[in-house]
């Protein structure tokens, strides 16, 4: 595939990025296009190696070799075909996905000489940023147009929903002619596409137009419309077929250090969104608004969350030095954001304490330094006497991960089993919840392998099944699912199927 010497001949170029300085002052896009003769030169660096370790550790199967090839020779439009059969939103993950496909690269497993370097793409094929042009070129050129079914099946099936896994779900069940009606709790379609990643690394107007796109195929959205709330389950169920979850893993992890009640601490999943909405241009009242400007800012975290903090802090004009902390034995993972300030970023760092002032606002933050030791087979966390330190702050950010769906309301209505990470049993939704009283754990909708809950004809898929997790499994989820609800409601089921990503999971 691509050029037989072209590894050999040809560096891996840098993904252009936008100044920092320059970029610091908006929210557009902070990743540059490549120039098309550029691209095709990165293409040409995709070696025929034996065995694809991109293709095979790619959940979606993206058969990244072969679209590596036509872009090369520089057949576009069939690149765009090939990637379409296996993603349905290659333009979202050639944006946000980590790209495990880049990690597992012949290139960058054998030809990254220093031992040091290795697992951190250095020499890899740029797969992410080909797959993401090969979506754009398709959009300019006006090749990627809605694909109305030919036949209706008279099924119906509800999708709860609007992020990745239900937007795939959705189009891959609309495409074989069922009735599909998505419902959306917030004013726009997207999930955490619209309302949680910034627009410094996906755009609106990229969801908007894949929006528009099933709108236009046959998909009903329904928004501001909270299942279990503004429509009761009973309706749900008499008016549908068949039911698929993808409501997302939304229940935060909690920090339960003295202060946690204090003005100025936020949880991540109530910034972000307001960050989203204002930069959409929604009036927040003064009131409600989460302030940045000139104070002085810790995240707690340290995943992709927290850097989406980050870079929102940077936008806002925070002070300077910002502090980033992380529990585990792991640095916060750096991103591009990391690149706009000079952040404090420590790992081994446990939060005990919030200070406040008079007036019930946050002042200062109290940590220490601990180390993670294996005892009795598992890692435990030992604090370092003498590593203690206070620093001052008056704005902290809550990133510390998800444990889970939202159990209230619409799962507890419809009486899903809920499987806790773990253990072996499973539980109702009232009988978790009575559990992460006495304890935090992880946990999510119990599914069999054909993705159906424990109620006939209620299907879940996403994070909502496995858990926070990435974008590109989040997809795959929605298509499999898609392809199992098909099968239930028709006997038998012409969608793809991608079996490696089974024995991924």
């Amino acid at each position: 595939m691509g050029k037989d010497t072209g590894f050999i001949e040809i560096e891996k170029q840098a993904v252009p990025r936008r100044a920092v300085a320059e970029r610091v002052q908006d929210f557009r896009e902070y990743d540059a296009p490549f120039e098309i003769p550029d691209l095709r030169k990165q293409a040409a660096r995709c070696m025929d190696c034996g065995i694809p370790f991109c293709h095979t550790d790619c959940p979606l199967g993206n058969m990244i070799p072969d679209w590596n090839d036509l872009v090369y020779r520089g057949h576009w439009r069939e690149a765009l075909d090939m990637l379409h059969s296996t993603n349905n939103f290659p333009e979202f993950t050639g944006r946000i996905c980590p790209a495990p496909c880049e990690e597992s690269c012949v290139l960058n497993a054998y030809y990254t000489l220093d031992e040091t370097e290795r697992g951190q793409k250095k020499n890899s094929v740029t797969i992410e940023q080909i797959e993401k042009h090969i979506a754009e070129r398709g959009w300019a050129e006006g090749w990627i147009v809605p694909h109305s079914p030919t036949k209706l099946t008279g099924r119906s099936v509800a999708v709860i929903g609007s992020g990745p896994a239900g937007l795939a779900a959705a189009q891959q069940l609309r495409r074989v002619g069922h009735e599909v009606t998505v419902f959306e709790k917030d004013d726009r379609p997207g999930g955490l596409l619209a309302y949680g990643i910034p627009d410094f690394k996906l755009e609106k107007r990229h969801v908007e137009r894949r929006t528009e796109q099933l709108r236009a195929e046959g998909v009903v959205f329904h928004t501001n419309c909270e299942v279990g709330h503004d429509l009761s389950v009973a309706e749900l169920r008499e008016q549908f077929d068949a039911i698929l979850l993808a409501t997302g893993a939304q229940f935060a992890r909690k920090l339960t250090t003295e202060g946690r009640d204090l003005e100025g601490v936020h949880d991540a999943m109530n910034y972000l969104p307001q960050r989203n909405r204002m930069v959409a241009g929604a009036d927040i009242p003064e009131a409600d608004r989460i302030k940045a400007q000139g104070r002085t800012a810790a995240i707690l975290g340290g995943g992709f969350t927290a850097a989406d903090c980050l870079g929102n802090l940077n936008r806002q004009g925070v002070n300077p030095r910002i502090h980033q902390f992380e529990i585990v034995n792991m640095q916060p993972r750096p991103t591009p954001v990391h690149e706009e300030a000079d952040p404090d970023c420590r790992a081994n760092i446990l939060t005990e304490r919030l200070l406040g002032d008079e007036q019930g606002r946050v002042q200062a933050l109290q940590a220490v330094r601990v180390e993670w030791k294996p005892i009795a087979g598992r890692m435990t966390m030992e604090r370092i006497p003498g590593s203690e330190f206070t620093i001052k702050v008056d704005l902290v950010l809550l990133a510390m991960g998800f444990i889970g769906p939202v159990l209230e309301g619409l799962l507890h209505d419809l009486g899903v089993q809920i499987s806790v990470r773990g253990q072996n049993e499973l539980c109702s939704p009232a009988e978790m919840i009575e559990q992460l009283r006495e304890r935090e754990a992880m946990y999510a909708v119990h599914a069999g392998k054909d993705f159906m809950t424990s109620e006939p004809g209620v299907f879940v898929a996403g994070d909502a099944k496995r858990g926070a997790s990435l974008v590109v499994w989040a997809i795959w989820e929605g298509r499999e699912a898609a392809r199992c609800i098909d099968e239930y409601l028709m006997g038998a089921t012409k969608l793809p199927t991608t079996p490696q990503a089974e024995a991924l999971a």
